[in-house]
């Protein structure tokens, strides 16, 4: 049986129909149940700690995590994502929130306005870009922060893994200084649910 899964990493490569996905699926990674919610809330914790005041939200999908950050830290964050489906999905969901479609790789810089950009369970979908969107932190968000929560795999990851495969590793593939981190999963979890600050 399809799952939405399929539209997105299938059989260890990267397919990327995002706004095929949002059609055919109401809700793909139970968005509307906040999933991740130990790199969710210490992401948040993280912009508390940190003063953050403004943040661009990479990955925003159907706005919940938008919509947690509004009510936990009453910013309203940029959120973009590359599927227009999912952008006009979020629109109708979250009408007091700030949604924009939009391709990191080319648009990241228009934004550099905002003190802290944040990659929302991102990472996996720009791994070839990562050395570019890197390159484009360093020269227009200088001195300003970047945030990732992303999930890693209990020994079942096929996808990335000439990359990296847990969070020291990520860590170690980033050019920027860390400021903070979280790691944490339950036993019964097969992820580990991170969340990292850096200084650009």
């Amino acid at each position: 049986m399809e799952t939405y899964h399929d539209y997105v990493i299938k059989d260890g490569k990267f397919i990327g129909k995002f706004d095929e996905m949002y059609e055919k699926f109401e809700d793909p990674w139970t968005q509307m149940k906040q999933p991740n919610k130990y790199s969710r809330m210490s992401g948040i914790l993280h912009l508390k700690n940190f003063e953050i005041t403004s943040v661009l939200e990479c990955g925003c999908g159907l706005g919940y995590y938008a919509d947690w950050i509004y009510h936990e830290t009453k910013m309203v964050p940029k959120s973009v994502d590359i599927s227009s489906v999912a952008i006009e999905k979020a629109k109708n969901i979250f009408p007091k929130l700030d949604f924009e479609v939009a391709n990191i790789v080319t648009d990241l810089k228009k934004y550099n306005t905002y003190n802290c950009v944040l990659f929302a369970e991102l990472i996996w979908y720009i791994l070839p870009d990562l050395k570019t969107i890197f390159t484009i932190l360093e020269e227009n968000f200088k001195g300003k922060f970047l945030l990732v929560n992303q999930v890693f795999y209990k020994g079942s990851q096929k996808y990335g893994t000439d990359y990296f495969t847990n969070l020291d590793e990520f860590i170690n593939h980033v050019p920027f200084t860390l400021l903070a981190r979280c790691e944490a999963t339950a036993t019964k979890d097969s992820t580990i649910e991170t969340s990292t600050l850096f200084r650009i």
